[in-house]
């Protein structure tokens, strides 16, 4: 006997969307989160969405136009700043321009969408772990916050947007195709604050900012992300590296002391820290009666942690297919399997592309950086390309002015020469991604000597 057709655990913007487009196609949804209803959306986070996402969305599943009350700015580009902070690269296009939000008022109007078409919401509840009918998954068991009581609720399909913990991924049994831990290198740590600045105006607060410093933020940067002439978003993040320092560690020492506007009055709305994976989507996403979505699918941006925009594409996704598997009465493996390359070929490769980019920029030195920003080794296009569609790709007459702009780091070019190859191979294995469960293993078998050359290049 099934409760519901789909539970989905977590209802961050990812699982909130995959509530919306299973109810929205008829279907019995139980969306379950263990955060009050008032504060559901009420994460860390950068706040800034891709205009291009939510076009994307809205043909894929009539997603409505966001309203103006949650936009705090709109953005129409990034600058990239180097190490020393003299030079920077301005990126603006379709990929870069898009709005600067409340997350809280973006998370509630998500869920609201959810509820409007046909989901029912059980907030204020933990999902503890799965349910197992002959070792596949049948449901979750539930506890309300602040009770001892149990509930096991059974469905046909579960979901795990739990978020980067990937809570229901890690209680898999050891034989299913899913990967169930996150290596640490493979996650991010940050801290932000949200501020009002009385005394202190953006001079341009549609442009985001982004800082390289390796020797503070290794692996990830700093980012200010204005929400307005006298509002701002500011935070750290960086990879889970041996040794790491504390997110708001570098945030007291560092950002409170290097920009002007930190030493002015400043009114706090909100401050936290949090995780992210920052790595290519999970290889697969589903096995029997269960499937990923969001941070627990480790769907983000591998070189700036962005995972809104991406997520909201796998719960789109998720949702399309589980539903398709439903009516097919066939919610195995198999029948679930479609997500995967759709998913893959919506920004997976893109995804992994940014993956190999990623080690990358762990293994430049903030020499390498400036150098870089000042000859224009790499410009803002070659980077807005790179987020684009995940490939660096340099014209011959290019190449020669960078080789001779470049001398004195030949190594550093030949890096960049390489890294570029490297994107193109991997990309080339996605566009092979295998049609059913069959073919993983061998596809994954081809990932390994990609990403080993990556972590040297």
């Amino acid at each position: 006997m099934r409760d519901y057709d789909v539970v989905v655990a977590g209802a961050g913007t990812a699982g909130a969307v995959t509530a919306y487009t299973l109810a929205k196609r008829g279907h019995q949804v139980l969306l379950v989160d263990r955060k009050q209803k008032e504060r559901i959306g009420d994460k860390t986070c950068g706040d800034a969405l891709g205009s291009h996402h939510l076009r994307e969305l809205k043909e894929l599943i009539g997603l409505p136009d966001v309203p103006r009350s949650i936009v705090e700015y709109d953005v129409k580009g990034i600058d990239l700043i180097a190490p020393d902070r003299r030079y920077r690269m301005r990126m603006a296009g379709p990929t870069t321009t898009g709005y600067s939000f409340n997350r809280l008022k973006m998370g509630q109007w998500l869920v609201g969408l959810a509820e409007a078409a046909g989901a029912t919401l059980m907030p204020s509840t933990r999902v503890k772990r799965l349910l197992f009918d002959n070792h596949t998954v049948s449901g979750v068991r539930v506890t309300p916050e602040g009770s001892e009581e149990e509930k096991d609720i059974h469905a046909r399909v579960v979901v795990d947007a739990t978020g980067a913990s990937g809570m229901l991924r890690r209680q898999l049994p050891e034989e299913t195709p899913i990967e169930r831990v996150v290596a640490k290198e493979d996650i991010m740590v940050a801290w932000r604050d949200v501020y009002e600045t009385p005394d202190y105006t953006f001079e341009t607060p549609e442009i985001l900012e982004i800082y390289w410093e390796q020797e503070q933020t290794l692996g990830g940067y700093t980012w200010v992300f204005p929400q307005g002439p006298n509002r701002v978003n500011v935070g750290c993040g960086l990879m889970t590296l041996p040794n790491h320092r504390q997110p708001k560690d570098i945030f007291n020492s560092f950002i409170k002391e290097t920009w002007d506007f930190m030493k002015t009055r400043l009114v706090t709305i909100d401050s936290g820290g949090g995780i992210a994976p920052v790595r290519r989507p999970i290889d697969t996403m589903v096995d029997d009666n269960f499937m990923l979505v969001g941070d627990s699918a480790c769907q983000v941006n591998p070189v700036h942690g962005g995972g809104i925009g991406s997520s909201m594409l796998g719960g789109a996704h998720a949702g399309i297919t589980a539903s398709e598997a439903l009516e097919a009465n066939d919610t195995s493996i198999s029948g679930l399997w479609p997500y995967n390359p759709r998913y893959m070929q919506s920004y997976g490769t893109k995804q992994a592309s940014l993956d190999i980019f990623r080690w990358f920029l762990v293994n430049v030195t903030n020499e390498d950086i400036n150098f870089a920003f000042k000859k224009e080794i790499i410009k803002g296009s070659d980077l807005l390309a790179v987020s684009t569609t995940g490939k660096m790709d340099l014209a011959m007459g290019d190449k020669f002015k960078r080789l001779v702009s470049g001398v004195g780091r030949i190594p550093l070019l030949m890096r960049v020469n390489r890294v570029a190859h490297l994107m193109e191979d991997i990309k080339q294995v996605y566009a092979e991604y295998p049609s059913s469960p069959k073919g993983l293993a061998d596809w994954r078998r081809r990932l390994d000597p990609i990403y080993a050359a990556a972590k040297k290049a």
